[in-house]
């Protein structure tokens, strides 16, 4: 009866071991989903957000010291907020983001999250009015801090642009002269920036640069707890 008993004992732990494995792995998978459309749905708000007007909103999507780098604004997000703020006064431009689904990596409380964006811009220029589209990537850096995702740092990385007329059958070619002192990348964008008086930034991310691979390089050591 005791040899009954010792094996009985055995096979009850050997069936616990893999159902405690089986349990902790679905938490981990469940808390990994929770993570993932808790960030999906603050990337998704950080567009509608700054497209609204939405300052305060626009701020919170940030952790304290969140950095931001896009092609005409280099620091931290406070300032990012401020000045988008004054160019929205100014009532020049049509902004819009539209986004798609971000892929997002977790570890633990820190995650990556990159993301397509289309950004649009309604403008008026000497000729008429014209819309700028510009393809390009949010990577961000995330951390879970106090129960909440935030951004602790966004870079756009820079794909494609091109111009288009709105009100006016054609553009002139007198539009075209110049663009070859930007980059390839965002030439349009930029040359749009400069007739409204806002330089493009010099630490500006391109497709397939350089400085693209070590974005990524500092994202995946970010997530590894680096």
């Amino acid at each position: 009866m005791k040899s009954l008993a010792i094996a009985l004992v055995a096979l009850a732990a050997a069936f616990a071991a893999p159902a405690a494995m089986r349990a902790d792995s679905l938490r981990e998978g469940t808390d990994s989903m929770t993570a993932k459309s808790e960030i999906a749905e603050l990337v998704n708000n950080w567009g509608f957000w700054r497209d609204r007007e939405r300052w305060p909103e626009l701020a919170s999507t940030f952790h304290p010291g969140g950095t931001i780098s896009i092609s005409w604004y280099d620091g931290p997000h406070e300032g990012f907020v401020e000045a988008s703020k004054m160019i929205a006064s100014g009532g020049a431009a049509l902004l819009k983001h539209q986004l798609g689904v971000p892929s997002i990596r977790v570890e633990g409380a820190r995650a990556v999250s990159e993301v397509n964006v289309v950004i649009m811009v309604r403008s008026s220029a000497p000729f008429g009015m014209v819309d700028t589209t510009s393809h390009a990537r949010f990577v961000d850096m995330l951390e879970k801090r106090d129960g909440a995702w935030k951004i602790r740092k966004r870079v756009a990385v820079y794909e494609k642009d091109r111009i288009d007329p709105v009100d006016t059958p054609a553009l002139p070619a007198s539009l075209f002269e110049g663009l070859d002192a930007f980059p390839a990348e965002l030439r349009f964008l930029a040359a749009s920036m400069k007739r409204g008086g806002i330089e493009l930034s010099k630490t500006v991310v391109l497709d397939r640069s350089a400085e693209m691979k070590a974005l990524y390089g500092e994202a995946d050591a970010w997530l590894a707890g680096q």
